[in-house]
Parts: C-alpha cells; structure tokens; sequence
C-alpha cells in the first residue's frame, strides 16, 4: 500500500477492508485485511500458511512488521508519503503526476491518477483509483501489472488494540526478519 505520514490537521476517515494483492497477470496472490485508524495504519497480509503484518505509525513515522508465526517483529522508516494525490503530485520527486479521470471501482466513484516515479535509470509506473469518501486509494496497479484492491469498505473506527505490538513478540533485525518470512516485497 501506499502508507505513509500524514499531518495531524489531516485526520483520516477510519475504516476498514478487505485487500486481494494480483500479480501482473491479474491472478489473486493474497488476500489481507486493511485497518486505517486517524494516525495508524494496520495491513494484513496471508497466504495458506504465512501471515505478516504491517501496522504503520504515522505520528512517529515508522512501521513495525510483524510475524505472527514467530511471535517477532521489526521496524523500519515509513516514508513520508502524503495521502492527498494533489499533494503527492506537488511533494514527491517525479517524472510526471496527475489525475487522469473519474472512474467507478467496485462501486465507488474514484479520481484515477498516475505517476512516474524516476530513480535514475530505473522508473516506476503507479495507478491509483483515489476515493475521497475515504480518503485512500481502493485499487492501486503497478507498471508491470501488479495491483491490490479493496472490497468491502466499512467505515468503521478499528479498535487501537490493532495498532499495538503484541506485549510477547520479540524484536529482531530486519535481517533475521526476512529469512522468516516467505512472501515477497509489498506492492
């Protein structure tokens, strides 16, 4: 997901949703769970046998990534992503950025924006279908066809026990973090 840190004037619509991650050929991946409190954010992802979590701290800009399995976690830097595509176009370092259209997503009235981002040699293609009823993206598509999508949507405030680290988890190096883990990078 695009997650990242927000201002506190810019409180959030809190909700919750389903998330179906898609590889580039449009066949269903994972599936998750999306929890958006006014300053954190809870994304859950599991396949058969694996599942991680990633709760976002957009207050203190950081994430923590758990792994339920192992009762262990990490944290890194959440990168200060603003949420507003408006002001993602304005802020972010791109080769282009813009709202192309409005757009219907699973019954939602979307703006469908796209942005080239440029390291280098190297660029990356986003599509994001924004919803401002709730202020988030319900269906984001990489360059090389990989997407995720939200479905049922139910505003909703998520109980602050979903932003927390379970007391008996235990943290590790992002390292040590990684080999633990079997799925690949987040979309």
């Amino acid at each position: 997901m695009l997650c990242g840190i927000v201002s506190a004037a810019e409180a959030l619509t809190e909700f919750s949703a389903d998330v179906t991650y898609f590889d580039n050929h449009n066949t269903p991946l994972f599936t998750g769970r999306l929890f958006v409190g006014n300053d954190a954010v809870r994304e859950e992802r599991s396949s058969s046998d694996e599942k991680e979590v990633r709760i976002t701290d957009l207050f203190r800009g950081v994430t923590y990534v758990l792994n339920p399995q192992a009762e262990e976690y990490h944290q890194e830097e959440a990168l200060p992503v603003p949420r507003n595509p408006a002001r993602f176009c304005a802020e972010m370092m791109l080769l282009d950025c813009g709202l192309k259209s409005r757009e219907e997503i699973g019954g939602r009235g979307t703006e469908r924006w796209e942005a080239e981002l440029g390291f280098g040699e190297l660029s990356l293609g986003v599509i994001a279908w924004y919803d401002q009823n709730i202020q988030y993206p319900v269906r984001i598509e990489l360059k090389d066809g990989a997407s995720q999508q939200l479905s049922n949507i139910q505003i909703i405030r998520p109980s602050s026990a979903l932003f927390s680290i379970p007391f008996n988890y235990r943290r590790v190096e992002q390292v040590d973090m990684v080999q633990s883990v079997g799925f690949p990078e987040w979309p």
